[in-house]
């Protein structure tokens, strides 16, 4: 009796689960989404069996066609430009005491360069232009560069001069790549090379320079002695210009200021 009520309780124990079973999978069926309907022309996308490629490297900039730009900025702002035509000047700081003086007339210098080495190679313009200024008294103000020069005396001078007084220092200054500490004599003084090159005539304007012709082309030396001595000599191709020696002082810039 005992054994049959074991076996009947094991019998409603084992019913009950599989009711509980059959509960829990209808529910599940019903809140799962019905699953969408297959595309018959889908093609699955096989796996890509190529590694990821390297990171590109960083693009470089083009290499420029245009030579190297020579020393000094391109297109700098000209010095000496706010003094006009007819003004007076103060120069101030020389040996003989301060000077006021009329402009009577303007050059402008515009500087040339080779783009290469090579006596074929083309002188083309820099960008920069230096000014000269003729005042009264027969005085010649020059800048170029940094460098500003108050000029009294000019020396008439020839090509057959200057190969034989200049050109020797000045091709050894060349080799040298403008390095070179150049010393040579010239009446009254000794001289150092501080800068050679070429120019054209880039403008003319009042008086002083009627012997100059608009875009003539020439060589220049600059050089500087003792107790600020200077000598500019100024070199002209084909008639452009009087071949001359100018001697005076090299000054400040600051010394030069409106009357």
């Amino acid at each position: 009796m005992l054994y049959g009520c074991f076996f009947a309780l094991g019998c409603l124990f084992f019913l009950v689960g599989i009711v509980e079973l059959l509960s829990s999978r209808g529910s599940a069926t019903r809140s799962a989404p019905p699953m969408p309907a297959r595309n018959p022309n889908f093609k699955p996308v096989p796996n890509n069996p190529l590694k990821p490629s390297a990171p590109l490297p960083p693009v470089q900039p083009a290499k420029s066609t245009l030579p190297t730009e020579p020393r000094g900025a391109m297109n700098a702002p000209q010095k000496l430009n706010w003094i006009k035509i007819g003004s007076r000047i103060r120069i101030r700081g020389l040996q003989q005491g301060e000077l006021t003086l009329h402009v009577l007339g303007s050059v402008t210098f515009a500087e040339l360069w080779q783009t290469s080495r090579g006596p074929q190679a083309p002188w083309v313009p820099t960008g920069q232009q230096f000014i000269g200024l003729w005042l009264e008294t027969n005085r010649f103000l020059l800048n170029w560069q940094n460098r500003f020069y108050l000029l009294d005396e000019s020396i008439p001078t020839s090509d057959v001069e200057i190969q034989r007084d200049f050109a020797p220092h000045a091709k050894k200054f060349a080799q040298s790549n403008q390095t070179a500490d150049i010393h040579f004599e010239y009446p009254p003084a000794v001289w150092h090379i501080d800068d050679i090159g070429k120019f054209s005539i880039a403008d003319l304007q009042g008086e002083g320079f009627n012997t100059l012709t608009p875009h003539a082309v020439g060589r220049f030396i600059h050089c500087s002695g003792d107790s600020q001595r200077a000598l500019v000599l100024e070199d002209y191709e084909g008639g452009g210009g009087p071949d001359t020696v100018w001697l005076g002082v090299q000054i400040d810039e600051n010394d030069i200021q409106p009357a």
